[in-house]
């Protein structure tokens, strides 16, 4: 309920404001999702609830309408538009202690860099927002992700 003017007193464009909207999101997001996978100690299911909540957060939340407009700003699909924006973003959702606590710790699998992790969960992350059921069946997508995520991250001792 305020004139455009005073909107573009702060933003140069509606996409620079849907970026701030989509940044203030995901700080959030952040927030709400480390303090839920805290309750867990085995770093790999800290993992497996973070992306898990993550993609169901963004899914059923207002940040997947917020990708799509941003996404048409940018001129682009979707998917492109994630993958080209918002891998610094994701890093404060996806990334967290978790990885070099693991790391110290002798967990992760040899070779991999905190950047191919991200990279993996992000693509991961962008598969399953594109499957229309997704978050419906929680036990068994929770279980699928421990099967599949858990071994291209972790070495065998999680």
């Amino acid at each position: 309920d305020c004139a455009r003017s005073s909107v573009y007193r702060y933003f140069d464009s509606k996409e620079q404001l849907l970026g701030e909207v989509l940044q203030e999101r995901v700080y959030s997001l952040r927030r709400e999702i480390s303090d839920e996978i805290q309750r867990y100690d085995d770093p790999a299911e800290q993992v497996v609830q973070g992306l898990y909540l993550t993609v169901v957060a963004v899914k059923h939340g207002p940040s997947l309408d917020l990708f799509r407009s941003f996404a048409a700003g940018q001129g682009g699909e979707i998917a492109d538009v994630l993958m080209g924006q918002v891998p610094d973003m994701a890093s404060e959702l996806l990334s967290d202690p978790v990885f070099s606590s693991a790391r110290d710790a002798g967990l992760l699998r040899d070779g991999l860099s905190d950047q191919d992790i991200l990279q993996w969960l992000i693509t991961i992350a962008i598969a399953l927002l594109q499957q229309p059921s997704y978050g419906e069946h929680p036990e068994e997508e929770l279980a699928y992700l421990r099967k599949m995520l858990v071994p291209s991250i972790f070495s065998g001792g999680t």
